[in-house]
């Protein structure tokens, strides 16, 4: 294969990977993946949108991105931006004319663009059979999958929980699954960002009447990141009628928010009571074992060797779900490309050897992102009050002179994570924790390394038994939230 040949093989990954650096994953997805299609024409940037609404946005939102990413990787800081029309512009509806957005408009579209298009959404959601499940998760993969077959189990149904837990999965592969069985129904999967957005496009230019034929004349509605519209009073009120209306056709809503309908703030009373009616489901964070079977279909998707010590670091590193793994796999998938080109330079090296990535490895990537992160310090009063939660010890045990387990666990926490994450030494600590000496301090501390260095397990109370490891993990997760939401 020639040189120029490779290079223009290899330029939309590389592309789409610089659009991920530059806007994230989640908003490149979005944009550029399901809503538009990036490809590279006669060594130009070429983007083509499924609307019109979509074309505009891009060009006065990512119009400076796109410019950037193509004088990266083309050599010119231009791109070419057109409206391929099809059926919707997150989730066309179906594979047959018949099911576009509207009678009206369908009538004006080219036909052969609609079916590619509408393959291409298809293609891009994820999909139930790669779903791992596990007891945290189990519920609403259920609930996802009874309802992608049929509505015996109702009309409405909202899964939650934090983020990268996989509610944008089971979402998206609902839809899918809807389409795939049934290909006349229309099925509609946008994020709640989007569904603002067009909405308030819509009043501006008029258009009010095609935006609800979009989001009401269909057979599923799948609204991911519902949380977002949380403050916006006009939004919620066109959002609460179009699930009146979606529900009242015998249509089924599908929802997704990162916390209980009950507990989003700024929630209108009348929608949260639309959400409750509803099959309300919850996913918590993935256990240990779960984020075990994440790690390693993610490493044979991915085409990673891994050792199995390598696998249990990155499931006691990753405690806060299955987004938290990807990234941590984007990272290592470019340390492979590395281990490739050194093998080239050493040929007489073992395969195995240059392609299996070690526990050290991994142990060695994960310091670099705790010390980039460590520049952040926390207060130590966020310390004590997030590990009193997790162990289930009050403060005043914590400052008292009981010797219980648990108790001699929680001090050795608070003096290991006050030490590695504030500014503070060993009497400054002592004395935040009411301690007549530093001593017990630094004994605490070296404990928790002896525990560190055995990967020993721990009866942590609220946590349950755990890797110790995997608890300062949970921990540092939660005083990184803590730290942002005081910041906030």
């Amino acid at each position: 294969m020639s040189v120029s040949l490779e290079r223009t093989l290899e330029l939309p990954s590389r592309i789409q990977g610089l659009l991920n650096q530059r806007l994230g994953h989640r908003r490149a997805d979005m944009w550029f993946h399901c809503a538009s299609k990036v490809r590279v024409e006669s060594g130009k940037l070429a983007v083509e949108a499924e609307s019109s609404f979509a074309a505009d946005w891009i060009r006065k939102n990512f119009g400076t991105d796109l410019r950037a990413v193509s004088q990266e990787a083309l050599g010119r800081d231009d791109f070419d931006l057109r409206v391929v029309e099809s059926g919707a512009t997150q989730a066309p509806e179906s594979h047959a004319p018949a099911a576009s957005e509207s009678s009206d408009a369908s009538s004006h579209r080219m036909p052969c663009a609609t079916p590619v298009a509408r393959a291409h959404t298809t293609q891009a959601w994820r999909r139930l059979e790669d779903f791992v499940v596990g007891p945290t998760n189990q519920m609403a993969f259920d609930a996802a999958s009874t309802f992608a077959a049929s509505n015996i189990i109702g009309n409405c149904l909202v899964i939650h929980g934090s983020c990268g837990v996989g509610k944008s999965h089971l979402l998206q592969a609902l839809c899918r699954r809807r389409r795939e069985s049934r290909t006349q129904q229309r099925v509609r999967y946008v994020t709640a960002e989007q569904f603002t957005n067009e909405y308030i496009q819509s009043v501006r230019h008029g258009t009010i009447d095609a935006f609800r034929a979009r989001v009401r004349r269909v057979d599923v509605l799948a609204i991911d990141d519902v949380h977002f519209l949380a403050g916006k009073t006009a939004t919620q009120t066109e959002f609460v009628h179009t699930l009146d209306a979606v529900q009242l056709a015998g249509s089924q809503v599908v929802l997704a928010s990162d916390e209980h309908p009950h507990l989003i703030r700024r929630l209108s009373q009348t929608l949260t009571s639309r959400m409750i009616a509803g099959m309300v489901v919850r996913i918590d964070a993935p256990d240990l074992a779960l984020r075990r079977a994440l790690v390693k279909s993610a490493a044979l998707r991915k085409a990673i060797v891994l050792s199995n010590e390598a696998v249990d670091a990155i499931a006691c590193h990753c405690v806060s779900g299955a987004r938290e793994i990807e990234g941590t796999f984007s990272t290592l998938e470019a340390l492979r490309l590395t281990q490739n080109a050194d093998s080239n330079a050493h040929p007489n090296s073992s395969p195995r050897a240059c392609n299996e990535i070690s526990c050290g490895v991994i142990d060695s990537l994960f310091r670099r992102e705790e010390v980039q992160r460590s520049s952040n310090p926390v207060r130590i009063s966020e310390i004590i009050d997030q590990v009193c939660s997790l162990t289930g010890v009050n403060a005043e045990q914590l400052e008292g002179e009981s010797r219980h387990r648990r108790v001699t666990l929680a001090r050795a926490l608070v003096a290991w994570l006050a030490r590695h994450h504030t500014a503070m030494s060993f009497p400054e600590i002592a004395r935040a924790m009411k301690r007549n000496s530093h001593s017990s301090i630094h004994a605490s501390a070296t404990k928790i390394d002896a525990l560190i260095k055995a990967k020993a397990l721990v009866d942590a109370g609220v946590a349950g038994e755990c890797m110790i490891e995997e608890l300062l993990q949970r921990l540092r997760h939660t005083l990184r939230d803590a730290s942002r939401r005081r910041r906030a």
